[in-house]
């Protein structure tokens, strides 16, 4: 009998197919400075989350999660204040008015994700990184 990948394995899994497909979505182009990464430096780019992936209720949130670089990602997980306007601007742009506080409201929010949940968005990603191949 095959046994099942741990919770905390599927959680990974869908972290990285996830991650990977923020960063083909958003064009390798931070969110925060707009700066674009060619295909030979995009070991530095990052899937940025505004709400700490900490927070299972926005930690595969696609509007939580945008592509950013190493720099801006640094320099807002260190509280720095200007970069976290530019990108609370840069949400308010890409997905409307009202959407940083919608985010801020739904990461109070409890959530467990379910181990078929995660099996089924790890498939749901893997098919949608299909588009980008």
């Amino acid at each position: 009998m095959k046994k099942l990948p741990s919770f905390s394995k599927l959680e990974k899994q869908l972290d990285d197919v996830f991650q990977t497909f923020i960063r083909y979505r958003d064009n390798f182009t931070c969110i925060t400075c707009g700066k674009k990464f060619p295909v030979g430096e995009r070991q530095a780019f990052h899937a940025g989350h505004y709400i700490s992936r900490r927070n299972h209720s926005t930690r595969w949130d696609e509007e939580n999660v945008n592509g950013q670089c190493a720099g801006c990602n640094l320099k807002q997980s260190r509280g720095d204040a200007e970069t976290w306007h530019r990108y609370e601007v840069a949400l308010e742009t890409k997905y409307g008015r009202g959407t940083v506080n919608r985010l801020i409201q739904k990461s109070h929010e409890i959530y467990k994700p379910s181990r078929p949940w995660l099996e089924e968005n790890i498939q749901l990603y893997k098919d949608a990184l299909k588009r980008y191949q």
